[in-house]
């Protein structure tokens, strides 16, 4: 079932339908369905169930591509494009889907980008992307545009009910995912926790936080986790004190380098970091306003 915020860009892609335009862009804040509108579209147009995932299916006239270690290299836009150029096998076109494709390098954007402008016959590229701003302007100039906006939080609060998320893991996910419903539910999936509770646990005391956390026990990647820790951060500063706003924004600094190297070197020594990390959060903690829990939703 469409979740009720997505209904405008269905309905929006689904006009498109009778004159489909070569390349589509899909774009919204993250984490907030752009993946889910294109895998409806490619799985429709391979003329297959429904309920299949189109990064999980083996068909010949279909490929799905998305980041590896955070980025996209020219390589995979390359593969992409030879598989466009291909004549199809058992369907009317060719169709490719890139995920998050901001994360493309600039050498894999502007690969892409001579194929935008003189795309193969038989051919269908969706893009889906949550920073559609880090594509480059000519990239999205080429693209047919579907933006997908945000839904009031009851509504989201109900959807993630009925799929099964825990209303009080919401409550914090909503803070720590920007309130992005399909990155709560990939994280409750997951398996992870809510990250304000152990935070709260080591404010007094660094060495308290689990190795859930300080090693990556539950598969989070560092820069994840320092992307949600972001999030409480920056909620965390619309409530303090202004004599108290410095050194919460200098916290906020550290936070987002860690994410950068993180991002950039997907060996960077976790431990290492989060034990700094750890040791500033506590010296920080008598300063923040820990008298409501950085909670949304529930």
């Amino acid at each position: 079932m469409t979740p009720p915020w997505l209904a405008t860009a269905v309905a929006q892609v689904n006009a498109m339908r009778p004159r489909l335009p070569h390349a589509l862009l899909v774009q919204g804040p993250g984490g907030w369905g752009e993946d889910h509108v294109v895998n409806a579209l490619a799985i429709e147009l391979m003329g297959l169930d429904a309920d299949a995932n189109a990064r999980e299916v083996a068909h010949p006239d279909m490929r799905w591509l998305a980041p590896q270690d955070g980025t996209i290299k020219i390589d995979a836009v390359r593969d992409i494009i030879g598989f466009l150029m291909q004549t199809p096998h058992t369907a009317g076109r060719k169709v490719a889907v890139i995920q998050d494709a901001e994360q493309m390098n600039a050498n894999a954007a502007n690969a892409l980008l001579k194929t935008l402008e003189e795309p193969p016959a038989e051919s269908f590229l969706a893009l889906c992307s949550g920073a559609p701003g880090r594509l480059l302007p000519t990239i999205r100039s080429r693209c047919q545009r579907v933006e997908i906006r945000p839904g009031p939080a009851a509504t989201v609060l109900a959807w993630l009910r009925d799929a099964g998320v825990d209303g009080n893991d919401a409550g914090y996910w909503a803070v720590e995912f920007g309130g992005a419903p399909f990155a709560i539910l990939a994280a409750s999936g997951n398996g992870w926790q809510p990250l304000w509770p152990a935070l709260a646990k080591a404010g007094g005391a660094p060495a308290a936080l689990d190795a859930r956390l300080t090693r990556g026990a539950d598969g989070e990647d560092l820069a994840s986790l320092a992307g949600r820790w972001l999030h409480i951060v920056h909620w965390l500063l619309r409530r303090s004190p202004t004599p108290a706003r410095g050194a919460i924004l200098d916290f906020a600094a550290e936070l987002l380098e860690v994410r950068r190297l993180a991002l950039l070197n997907t060996a960077l020594n976790r431990s290492l970091q989060m034990q700094r990390l750890l040791l500033l959060w506590a010296k920080l903690w008598p300063h923040l306003p820990t008298d409501a829990e950085p909670r949304l939703l529930a």
